[in-house]
């Protein structure tokens, strides 16, 4: 009887940041390696991935990473993972193919080898362990499930899945593999759960064609999609209504340009080279198509510059339509809603399509059933989804003829054991949790760092400054007080003075105990006293809590003032004579090219060479 495990670094009560870990003996199976979009709290950070702690600390364990498609849910933080291990990485060929512009942007280039192409019923052979790959619908092509055969079982890692009997393309389920699974024996399944309490079928909501063919048939008018990366079932959708129609194709987006010239996706789109125009093209037409595509914020940032007019080729003028195709993504919510506000104020019509109408392509309610029942498993295990969709597929789970006690609702770091006879959660954790990514650094940034971000942008900050003698520790200049974002403030203002006056009654104090006693003096305890006094007076005068900042600079004790400007001034002396030296011989130079008679001003002035002819004959020798 082999030992397995279920461990989840992401995914759990959260939206994104997919990364869930089957142990079995000593290997260890990954799959998926998401990132997920910060909340508007989270100020500064760009994406949110997991925590990588134990994978790094276990690499040697680890036999292989398994993504099911390229959705940066569940791929995206993959090139942060590579940075620190160097393990295989098995996908499709789509989601290779955008990794490796993902890896180039993170100068990982020499990395792209651990990735290996794996198809539909391929299967990894580990020893005692392998893993069959098999297709699922989703909203990329030939997205993939992994089952994992132990000793005890098929264990069955269902990613993004929606039950769609009728398609027949790249993105159809292969039910007679599932069925082939399910009469193995399957011990448990982990199935994507994000949209189970939507009480139905996600077919045939998930298609947007009879949103937007009608106004692909409006003649002279160009059209506009915004689209996510991921969203390349939707951009069949828009390509089928752009043949239909006899309209030419744009695209603005390296990944979604790439993406175009697969292979696999010009033969499923029947598309071919004569489709598709640049986007100056696309600007000179009157009704050519423009697909937009982007990441997460990425699509907004690219939306918003061409609505407020400061996109260097794009511009949206009256005979155009823009279409934004896809529902606000967890996380940017917020951003979707301004980027409309910004899309209604340009000339252009505008047609948004709500969550309402286009569900997502992620299995709801009766898709987890009907998965459910044809496999058969003894375990159900719901992933990818907040708490409250877990209950609703722990009830799809149960519909479909799992047992109560076998339904396992596991969190972020927890582990589950599973054998034949139960499954639980045990006493052991793993390190888990967010790692913000600001910029180029990755961890840099804490939740005192967040703390005070949050700090400055409600309150503002004010910062204190004073000089002291580094011998006796007395003030010896005024003290400095600015403040940013918290109130107006004035020399004249009584809560300027007051500040100032406490500011100083502390440093008095210090000195003080400094001629009393100098090993109790701390220059860091006067600090913390100059900020706690400052706060609270900030408080009673404003009623905020801004961030302080104080700086005490300390200076040599021989420092005289009238010294230093001493020396400045008998530099100001030096250096007017040198000028004056200067200016003089250059008066007497020109003099001397234009043949006029100078008298020289005193015996001193010997510099000219013994060689040189005298300006005029006339004129008295010199000494």
């Amino acid at each position: 009887m082999a030992d397995i495990k279920f461990m989840a670094l992401g995914g759990q009560d959260e939206r994104g940041k997919n990364l869930f870990i089957i142990e079995v003996d000593e290997d260890l199976f990954v799959f998926d390696c998401g990132l997920k979009y910060p909340e508007k709290g989270i100020l500064g950070v760009d994406v949110v991935i997991p925590n990588f702690e134990y994978l790094i600390n276990n690499a040697s364990r680890i036999k292989g990473i398994f993504l099911s498609n390229s959705s940066a849910y569940n791929s995206g933080a993959i090139s942060y993972l590579l940075k620190d291990i160097d393990v295989p990485v098995y996908c499709n060929d789509i989601t290779e193919t955008v990794l490796q512009i993902k890896l180039e942007r993170s100068f990982l280039k020499n990395k792209s080898q651990n990735f290996k192409i794996i198809k539909d019923k391929d299967v990894v052979d580990f020893g005692k362990n392998k893993i069959e790959a098999f297709r699922l619908t989703a909203s990329s092509p030939n997205s993939l499930g992994f089952a994992l055969h132990t000793e005890d079982g098929i264990i069955v890692y269902a990613g993004d899945f929606i039950i769609d009997g009728q398609e027949t393309s790249d993105f159809s389920t292969d039910y007679s593999h599932i069925n082939k699974l399910a009469e193995e024996g399957v011990l448990a399944l982990l199935a994507d759960s994000e949209y189970a309490s939507k009480m139905s079928y996600a077919v045939p909501n998930h298609k947007i064609e009879k949103y937007i063919a009608a106004p692909f048939k409006e003649k002279k008018t160009r059209i506009a999609v915004g689209i996510f990366e991921e969203d390349i079932f939707k951009l069949g959708e828009i390509v089928a209504q752009a043949k239909a129609n006899n309209r030419k194709i744009a695209v603005y987006g390296r990944t979604m340009q790439t993406i175009l010239k697969n292979d696999m996706i010009h033969s499923n789109l029947n598309l071919n080279d004569d489709d598709l125009i640049s986007v100056d093209e696309y600007m000179k037409s009157d009704n050519g198509v423009l697909i937009i595509s982007g990441n997460g914020d990425v699509l907004y940032s690219k939306l918003a510059k061409i609505a407020t007019g400061n996109d260097d080729v794009i511009e949206f003028g009256p005979k155009d339509v823009v279409i934004l195709a896809t529902p606000p993504a967890p996380g940017v919510e917020k951003r979707h809603a301004q980027i409309l506000d910004e899309l209604a104020r340009t000339d252009a019509k505008l047609i948004a399509l709500s969550d309402k109408n286009i569900w997502p392509m992620r299995a709801c309610h009766e898709d987890i059933k009907m998965l459910t029942s044809l496999l058969k498993p003894k375990y159900f295990v719901p992933i990818k989804g907040l708490y409250k969709e877990f209950l609703s597929a722990e009830k799809a789970a149960m519909d479909a003829g799992i047992k109560e006690g076998n339904v396992c609702l596991v969190d972020n770091g927890q582990v589950a054991r599973i054998t034949d006879k139960f499954i639980s959660i045990t006493d052991k954790t793993l390190p888990n949790g967010d790692t913000y990514v600001d910029g180029s650094g990755v961890g840099d940034i804490g939740n005192v760092v967040l703390n005070e971000r949050k700090l400055l942008a409600n309150d503002g900050v004010i910062i204190v400054g004073a000089t002291i003698d580094s011998r006796t520790k007395e003030s010896i200049s005024l003290i400095d007080i600015q403040m940013r974002g918290v109130i107006y403030i004035s020399e004249d203002q009584a809560v300027f003075k007051i500040m100032q006056k406490e500011v100083n009654q502390i440093l008095d104090n210090s000195t003080e105990l400094f001629k009393k006693d100098p090993k109790k003096y701390d220059l860091n305890d006067v600090k913390r006293e100059i900020v706690s006094k400052v706060k609270s007076l900030i408080k009673q005068e404003s009623g905020k809590q801004p961030m302080i900042l104080c700086i005490i600079n300390e200076i040599d004790g021989n420092f005289n003032l009238k010294s230093v400007l001493a020396r400045s001034q008998k530099s100001r002396n030096y250096v007017h004579k040198a000028t004056s030296n200067i200016n003089q011989k250059r008066r007497s130079n020109k003099n001397n090219n234009q043949n006029k008679t100078n008298k020289p001003n005193d015996k001193k002035r010997t510099s000219r060479p013994a060689t040189m002819k005298k300006p005029n004959q006339n004129n008295k020798k010199e000494d």
